[in-house]
């Protein structure tokens, strides 16, 4: 089998919820340490997304709960915190070398710088359970995928693309109103459907694009699936009917052209004129806990409908191969999504709900005839103060495999075999599957600066036309 691989080795990912100076290189001036389980865009292990799965019986916090490089601003955070208005910034580098491609070496640097705002209504005015949440992000780099010949599969930096080139760019701004004592929450206003949806804040625990955010199956080639740094008009409805166990269903307006820049380069298109369709989510969840060190997991089962219509890969109207035909491909009408994930702590090593070794495995399955992926699955470890010498070290290990559509990898054989060059889904040759398997190790430098070191290695299998 024709084969090829590559070894990445990110060079700094750091927290900032404070603007801070970077030298070049890996040497950070300052930076912070974030308590698990927060939302908007500083989180230890989720540095491009709000983090609005819940992982403990809460719902949408307020304000995420970080150390302030600076401390309290001179009592002015503290104050600001309790009038209802919380403000966090931060920085996040995702540096990545690649050592080898087929071409030689190469590196690639790209950032984030995300800020926050966050006003707790109740405590403003009195408006008991309603809070407004919304984030801007700059984003810039270099997308060392582009030069393996990747991007289309998994990406390495996860932090990479969707802002526009711009100074600032509008990644969401939305409402939640708790009800029935906290145990209904209704969001609504702009935003992804990737904070609420198949979310977890173990997945970034990884740098590249294959787990990082979401499960890349469910957001390739997706309308309906909206993640960040773009955003839709939309809503979900999440409930808590007992401990432990919640059920959410969401409606979001479907926009193929999200995250590019002929649609919306800064975020702040509001329009819906380019929507094809709605996408409704429905997901449940049990949260359980086991024994005397509270060992909790994460298991969910989800379903996504996307009423757009979508162009068949291979077939036209009269079920003949449209390439071969010239006729137009067969317009198919709505898309399906599926998955079903899980993580469960396996030793405690602290008290916090990320002070632990988790283990963790999902999969996902799409509509073949209109996605460039048929599944995906992925399995893994993360750990967090496994060293006891070292409570804030977290190291993780994550293999994932994702495999094109049957429908795709038939046409790619088709028109490279007829001497095409430039393939459908972004293809330089056909595609098969990929493989990924990554190790992280995060370490404190010192109380408030973390900085981790990762190695995925990419396995990518051309199909059997090329091979041939």
């Amino acid at each position: 089998m024709s084969s090829r691989n590559s070894i990445v080795t990110q060079a700094l990912r750091v927290r900032l919820p404070m603007a801070c100076a970077l030298a070049f290189g890996a040497v950070v001036i300052c930076a912070s340490r974030a308590e698990a389980q927060v939302r908007g865009p500083v989180s230890i292990t989720g540095p491009s997304f709000a983090l609005d799965t819940p992982t403990a019986y809460e719902n949408t916090p307020f304000t995420p709960k970080v150390e302030h490089v600076l401390g309290t601003w001179d009592g002015i955070l503290p104050w600001l915190n309790s009038h209802g208005v919380g403000v966090v910034i931060d920085y996040t580098s995702e540096s990545a070398i690649l050592l080898d491609g087929g071409h030689g070496s190469d590196a690639g640097y790209a950032h984030q710088v995300g800020a926050e705002l966050d006003i707790d209504w109740g405590k403003l005015i009195g408006w008991q359970g309603f809070r407004t949440h919304a984030v801007v992000v700059n984003r810039a780099g270099h997308n060392l995928s582009a030069d393996y010949g990747d991007k289309s599969l998994a990406g390495i930096q996860e932090i990479y693309g969707g802002g526009g080139n711009v100074g600032v760019h509008l990644v969401y701004v939305y409402g939640t109103q708790d009800l029935a004592g906290g145990r209904v929450q209704i969001a609504a206003g702009k935003m992804p459907v990737n904070i609420d949806f198949s979310a977890s804040p173990l997945y970034c625990t990884f740098m590249t694009k294959s787990i990082c955010g979401n499960p890349k199956a469910l957001t390739r080639g997706a309308a309906g699936f909206a993640t960040y740094p773009g955003s839709v008009w939309g809503g979900r409805v999440r409930t808590w009917p007992a401990d432990g166990f919640y059920a959410q269903v969401g409606v979001y307006g479907a926009n193929p052209d999200l995250n590019t820049n002929q649609y919306d380069r800064t975020g702040f298109n509001f329009s819906t004129n380019l929507y094809t369709g709605f996408y409704v989510p429905a997901e449940v969840g049990i949260i359980p806990s086991f024994g005397p060190n509270h060992l909790v997991g994460h298991y969910k089962l989800g379903v996504g409908y996307d009423s757009s219509p979508y162009a068949d890969w291979l077939r036209d109207n009269g079920g003949g191969i449209a390439y071969l035909t010239k006729k137009p491909a067969r317009m198919d009408q709505g898309k399906t999504q599926l998955w079903i994930e899980g993580d469960q702590m396996l030793i405690r090593n602290g008290h916090g709900p990320l002070n632990g070794l988790y283990a963790m495995a999902g999969f996902v399955r799409n509509t073949p005839q209109t996605s460039g992926y048929r599944y995906e699955f992925y399995a893994g470890l993360v750990g967090r103060g496994v060293i006891r010498a070292r409570p804030l070290d977290t190291v993780g290990v994550m293999f994932t495999r994702t495999e094109a559509s049957p429908e795709l990898i038939a046409l790619q054989d088709l028109e490279y075999g007829l001497g095409r060059k430039s393939l459908p889904n972004s293809a330089t040759a056909p595609q098969s599957w990929v493989q990924v398997f990554e190790a992280t190790y995060k370490f404190p430098r010192h109380e408030r600066l973390r900085v981790p070191a990762g190695f995925p290695a990419h396995h990518a299998a051309q199909s059997a036309a090329q091979q041939a």
